[in-house]
């Protein structure tokens, strides 16, 4: 059986290694150690993404967690209070995704340990997850034959498993006005941030209905208080859970910046969108589902079906032919210094992915 304290001890142990995205190497030599001491073969691909195997019967069922964390997640110092751990509120607690990693290497030694007959197992972990899917858009696919799984990056409980999810169209800008003495002759100049600015008062943003959503979450300029801003950046996104929807806020968003460069003809205007995942949507009756049913089933949770406004890993293992749905780890408040984790859903959730490689294929 997982064991709670062995569990919240790895939990604590992989929220003191630092590992902002790009940062990684310290996470990966602490988590590949395990691997091994818990005898699976471990290997990496180009990318340096883990990739792990342990024998069984049958096909085998993907495990996936990310191994990288968002800031401010340095010298994190976890406290437990109870049920819940969390931060000192000067960082995040990390959970997002530790409590993941976590969860895989419990339910793999509780596995290993109950010694009866179990499905194979292939455990994916990867690479600068944060900020783009990096790491699974660089992972080497032919190192995996499951074709089903589990991505352990939800909030929330373990039985809350997200069948659908949006794509994401990033967004960047260049805007070049002309710089000038603001006290001598502004005149004179074309300021990019108020070029900027009137982009951002006529694109489609925030929640445009229940599945579709547009930021601009960075803006930069300028040089100087006295300087009549040369410059301006912009980054952000656009994401629906219909690709029709998608492509017409990309239409939207290219008209407003032609608009633009149209009314300000001195200034140079470029944008690039690019699509970073695509949307998924998976039927209540396919086998990932009903596998990770039977496995909650064990428990005693029954799941919760939902869709999500967020991207995950588990939206290119499904563009690359493998069904792997994220579940709730136990974790709430991502990506804050509130973040916490729940210790008794953290158990659940390695109870499950127990319960998913002891079940499969009538094993017990």
């Amino acid at each position: 059986m997982a064991d709670r304290q062995r569990l919240t001890e790895t939990l604590i142990e992989l929220i003191r290694i630092d590992s902002p995205s790009g940062e990684e190497d310290a996470m990966d030599a602490e988590v590949t150690a395990r691997l091994s001491d818990l005898g699976l073969a471990v290997e990496h691909d180009a990318y340096n993404n883990i990739v792990a195997r342990l024998d069984g019967a049958g096909e085998p069922v993907l495990l996936s967690a990310h191994l990288d964390t968002v800031e401010p997640g340095r010298g994190i110092q976890p406290t437990l209070d109870g049920d819940i751990l969390r931060s000192d509120g000067t960082t995040i607690l990390g959970g997002d995704c530790k409590a993941g990693v976590a969860i895989v290497l419990e339910a793999l030694a509780a596995a290993v340990e109950s010694g009866g007959p179990r499905r194979a197992v292939e455990v994916a972990f990867t690479r600068h997850e944060e900020g783009g899917l990096v790491g699974v858009h660089h992972l080497d696919f032919g190192l995996l034959s499951a074709r089903t799984g589990i991505v352990l990056d939800g909030e929330g409980p373990p039985n809350r498993v997200t069948v659908s999810a949006p794509s994401q169209n990033v967004v960047t800008a260049e805007i070049t006005g002309r710089a000038a003495h603001a006290g001598l002759e502004p005149e004179k100049g074309l300021s990019a941030l108020l070029v900027a600015a009137d982009i951002l008062t006529r694109l489609p943003l925030g929640r445009l209905d229940a599945e579709t959503t547009a930021n601009i979450g960075w803006l930069e300029g300028g040089l100087k208080r006295n300087i009549i801003p040369e410059r301006a950046a912009l980054d952000g996104e656009f994401r629906s859970r219909s690709n029709d929807k998608l492509a017409w806020l990309e239409g939207q968003f290219r008209k407003v910046f032609d608009e633009a460069a149209a009314r300000y003809p001195d200034a140079r205007i470029s944008l690039d969108i690019r699509n970073t995942y695509q949307a998924y949507r998976v039927a209540p009756q396919h086998e990932t589902v009903a596998m990770i049913g039977r496995a909650l089933d064990a428990i005693g949770l029954a799941p919760t079906l939902e869709a999500s406004g967020g991207g995950s890993d588990a939206n290119v293992f499904i563009e690359r032919g493998i069904t792997a749905l994220p579940v709730g780890i136990g974790v709430r408040s991502f990506h804050t210094t509130w973040e916490t984790a729940l210790i008794p859903e953290v158990l659940q959730g390695a109870e499950m992915c127990q319960a998913a490689i002891l079940g499969g294929n009538g094993a017990r």
